[in-house]
């Protein structure tokens, strides 16, 4: 995914099927994991050499896990695909291979290594933006899937709208999760992947939701429109009902919000469905950012439905959107700059702070993992936010093999992972 300096949609995994021979790891050690961007990793990784140097240094530095791209952001797929072009192009990089399939390949040498796959997919993803440069699977096939991409208000005039394919703003271009026909495909994708891959522990979805505001609001074209009409059974609202044309919270936005997040949860189920019907024992991942207050800006309500918030952007049935017990495992995008919630002043974006209160809107209702942003840190943070994610929550995953090779912060990670792992002892 063409993530390499955001923090927007990633994820790691867990031990991989003992029932398809890969081996687990012991009930005592919690997953640890290392997640591996496409993009940031694309030419370095076309090499078995690479692969194999990469994944031995993750199981050197105390991790049992990793987390792989399947499904890049542009739409091609990282995996022999029945179903998805194979992608040796992503951005302006083209990279040969002197192996046949990706996934494949580090499943396998995983496997040697005793360390679980989880695959990442990126959900409504279908396109990217680098610079003035435009790909992917939205453009090769514009007919089918350009009048299905999210569509959000203009920032100057609400009333007017503008297609995430012409949102230079957005790294990856996303297609609505409203449209019938994109959910479909998207089970299709996690199907193949799970029916193909046997070996891997679970699936990952990433970028289930709607586009981060550019100015305007994500969720405002036809289809979605349409949508909400269906959902509260009413007439189709004006875009004026939701924001204003000033840019303001509409009479109908709270209701638009729940539309959204029930739309984002029911694709979600779907998938769920779709998963455990071709393999039962693959876990179902999600990774979102961490911070709940802040994510019906963006659709996705990853809370328990016992969790009920207030505030003016919430319904009274709101709770009822939220998926955390469609999951597995939901894995906590702790991507803040701070680690301590001692050196944060707003007592709210640190990594102590979202990994230590995700249970209060998960409720028990799934496992969590607390991923970090190894880009954010320094040797010494990065060692306390593995050590905190490990402490508060079910597991840990990095963000990202590039980054830890770039700010060396291998060792700092095993001493994070060391110290979790001798106070329990």
């Amino acid at each position: 995914m063409n993530k390499y300096l955001y923090s927007l949609g990633v994820a790691v995994a867990s031990c991989a099927f003992v029932s398809c021979g890969m081996s687990s790891q012991e009930s005592s050690s919690k997953p640890k994991a290392m997640w591996i961007d496409t993009d940031a990793n694309f030419e370095l990784l076309s090499s078995r050499a690479n692969i194999d140097a990469e994944l031995e240094k993750v199981k050197k530095h105390g991790m049992n896990m990793l987390y792989v791209d399947a499904k890049a952001g542009n739409g091609y797929a990282m995996y022999k695909s029945d179903i998805l072009p194979y992608c040796n192009t992503f951005g302006s990089k083209t990279v040969t291979r002197d192996y046949d399939d990706y996934l494949g390949y580090i499943i396998d040498k995983a496997d040697e290594l005793g360390l679980d796959v989880v695959a990442s997919v990126c959900a409504t993803g279908f396109g990217i933006h680098e610079g003035e440069l435009t790909q992917g699977l939205i453009y090769d096939q514009w007919d089918k899937w350009g009048d299905k991409c999210q569509v959000r208000s203009d920032e100057n005039d609400s009333t007017l709208t503008v297609s995430a394919a012409d949102d230079l703003q957005q790294a990856v271009v996303m297609l609505t999760p409203a449209s019938p026909a994109v959910q479909d495909f998207l089970v299709d994708i996690c199907t193949e992947i799970v029916t193909k891959y046997p070996k891997l522990k679970g699936i990952n979805l990433d970028y289930l939701r709607y586009a981060n505001n550019t100015g305007g609001w994500y969720g405002l074209g036809d289809i979605d429109l349409n949508g909400y009409a269906s959902y509260w059974n009413e007439d189709v609202p004006s875009r004026t009902d939701i924001i204003t044309a000033d840019g303001g919270h509409g009479p109908k936005f709270a209701k638009w919000t729940e539309y959204r997040a029930a739309t984002v949860k029911s694709l979600l189920g779907k998938v769920r469905d779709a998963v455990k019907a071709a393999n039962p024992d693959c876990e179902l991942h999600l990774w979102a950012g961490g911070d709940w207050i802040s994510r019906y800006e963006v659709g996705q309500n990853w809370a328990s439905t016992k969790f009920k918030p207030e505030g003016p952007e919430y319904t009274d049935t709101y709770n009822n959107t939220g998926f955390a017990s469609l999951l597995d495992v939901f894995v906590n995008g702790a991507y803040t700059e701070e680690v301590w919630i001692k050196d944060d002043f707003t007592k709210r974006w640190s990594v102590e702070n979202l990994v230590a209160s995700c249970n209060d809107y998960l409720m028990d209702d799934c496992r969590s993992y607390g991923s970090i942003p190894a880009y954010a840190f320094d040797a010494r943070q990065n060692a306390d936010a593995t050590f905190l994610c490990l402490d508060h929550t079910d597991g840990y995953m990095t963000f990202e093999l590039s980054h830890v090779n770039h700010r060396n912060l291998w060792e700092s990670t095993l001493e994070g992972i060391n110290r979790f792992e001798n106070q329990t002892k």
